[in-house]
């Protein structure tokens, strides 16, 4: 993980959690970023969202997007975000495209079964302490942009950090894709 790309920015990735999906209004709920929880998102960074991080979500729900895992298929609009004291929570209707219906029969199947939200960090709103080799960062605001189903995190179920690999040669491949995902959706 970098920390001048979060300082700049640049669009960052996290796993988050299904809570429930209604098949029948093919609606789906996700805590989407847990507030006051620290992790490791590697590179010696330990981060942690502040209540109310997200709240400016909650005021345009429907600007959320859902995506067919990173740069797939738009599948989804956010419906309702609720700013709760133990993190921000995503209620999103699911579509009835090809590629939407495809998205719930796997995740019904188990094939496609986390999610990775997609923010962007507000510099201003950031603030960085270093503990020894160790950077520290807490967020007071970021920007939500909605989520990917993905086949699975980068640390499977126990994954809070879906951007982050052990391999650098993984790192570059990632890098390369999240740079072509913000250049299809600032051209496109």
């Amino acid at each position: 993980m970098n920390i001048d790309a979060i300082k700049g920015g640049a669009v960052q990735y996290r796993s988050a959690v299904i809570e429930s999906i209604d098949a029948d209004t093919r609606e789906m709920l996700v805590k989407a970023v847990p507030y006051g929880i620290e992790a490791d998102i590697g590179g010696n960074i330990t981060e942690k969202f502040l209540p109310g991080a997200f709240a400016r979500a909650a005021k345009a729900p429907h600007r959320l997007n859902v995506w067919a895992g990173h740069g797939g298929a738009l599948v989804g609009r956010g419906l309702a975000v609720e700013d709760r004291p133990d993190g921000v929570w995503v209620r999103a209707k699911i579509g009835r495209s090809q590629a939407a219906t495809d998205l719930l029969t796997n995740i019904e199947d188990d094939i496609s079964k986390d999610i990775s939200i997609e923010f962007q960090p507000m510099p201003d709103f950031m603030e960085i302490e270093r503990r020894g080799e160790r950077l520290f960062l807490t967020h007071r605001r970021a920007f939500l942009l909605g989520y990917a189903v993905v086949p699975e995190g980068a640390y499977g179920s126990n994954a809070y950090v879906a951007s982050v690999r052990e391999d650098q040669y993984e790192r570059e491949i990632e890098a390369a894709k999240m740079w072509l995902l913000e250049y299809t959706r600032r051209n496109l």
